[in-house]
């Protein structure tokens, strides 16, 4: 109970000090979130390693553990698998924030501020989806076929999706309603979410732009989330590999906005693995996959689909040149 509870207090620590070293606003923005990356990478190894000592130790002592028989390798492969999962679906959440931060015309100095509120917040709603999940699949056993059905669902929905033709946010029903409720300021105030003018207090476009952000996470998280409990269904695996996944979401996008335009075909990978786990976690009852053998098929689906998409791309663009 310690060791849970002290690692999970040891990477809340570790997104506050990736938001204190890295979160800057300054012209070095890409080489901080070199850094950031690198940063995550070296924690990401170190909980591979703690995970190998805590489940060949026992130190969990069967708590918030799943399945106390697992051995140690298999709960390895399971947490690499879940975190390069989770890392790979959020590829299209960086699509839709660059999105909604362009739509919304965010000043590059506030972008880094808005981006560490929705981890923080993104972390919380994660955790509480998860522990909400595990309990229904625990307690309803047909539950794993409706996440099996949703996941399916989505990556049709992803494979017929075009990254590049996102719908207006000021459309949603969450931002009609705001606007409906609430007077917003048509320019910014600094990195302030309310300011009142003429005794009344109104939202800032800075304050839609994070409710934006924050309802595209939850609509990402229900296809993220029932994912990688096809993979396990141990909450500790499940909770470090989501919080390892979405802490460094910020450096990603900071890198990745550079070159988004070259993996606008990864979703057509990302689909593909969606429908792949969808299917096995309704038929994992019957035909049982290797915690290693899954782990390869989700690197080699994501290996390809980034390999197809560069490949395009750079054919697109040729083809445009000549």
């Amino acid at each position: 109970m310690i060791a849970y509870f002290g690692y999970i207090l040891f990477l809340i620590v570790a997104v506050f000090i990736d938001y204190q070293l890295f979160a800057t606003e300054s012209a070095s923005q890409h080489k901080k979130a070199v850094h950031s990356i690198i940063y995550w990478l070296i924690i990401t190894c170190l909980s591979v390693g703690f995970i190998y000592l805590s489940y060949e130790q026992d130190w969990f002592g069967g708590y918030q553990s799943h399945d106390t028989s697992s051995s140690t390798m298999n709960a390895i492969s399971s947490f690499i698998s879940g975190f390069l999962l989770e890392q790979s679906l959020s590829i299209d959440n960086i699509f839709v924030i660059a999105f909604l931060l362009k739509y919304f015309k965010v000043p590059v100095m506030y972008q880094n501020g808005l981006l560490s509120i929705g981890i923080w917040s993104a972390i919380v709603l994660r955790g509480i989806m998860i522990f909400a999940g595990l309990w229904l699949i625990n307690s309803i056993s047909w539950m794993v076929y409706i996440l099996g059905l949703v996941l399916i669902y989505s990556g049709i929905k992803i494979f017929k999706t075009d990254p590049n033709k996102q719908s207006d946010p000021n459309k949603t029903f969450i931002i009609r309603l705001l606007r409906k409720w609430f007077p917003v300021t048509k320019t910014y105030f600094g990195g302030h979410f309310f300011v009142k003018k003429m005794g009344v207090w109104a939202l800032t476009p800075m304050f839609l732009t994070l409710v934006a952000i924050e309802f595209t996470d939850i609509l990402f998280a229900i296809d993220s989330i029932p994912a990688i409990f096809a993979v396990t269904t141990d909450p500790f695996i499940v909770l470090s590999s989501n919080i390892l996944a979405v802490a460094n979401l910020r450096a990603l996008f900071t890198i990745l906005s550079r070159i988004l335009e070259k993996l606008e075909y990864i979703h057509y990978a990302l689909s593909i693995l969606l429908i792949f786990i969808g299917i096995k976690i309704m038929l994992e009852h019957y035909v049982k996959i290797a915690d290693w053998l899954n782990m390869i098929i989700i690197v080699c689906v994501l290996l390809i689909g980034t390999l197809y998409s560069l490949w395009r791309s750079k054919k697109e663009k040729i083809e445009i040149t000549e």
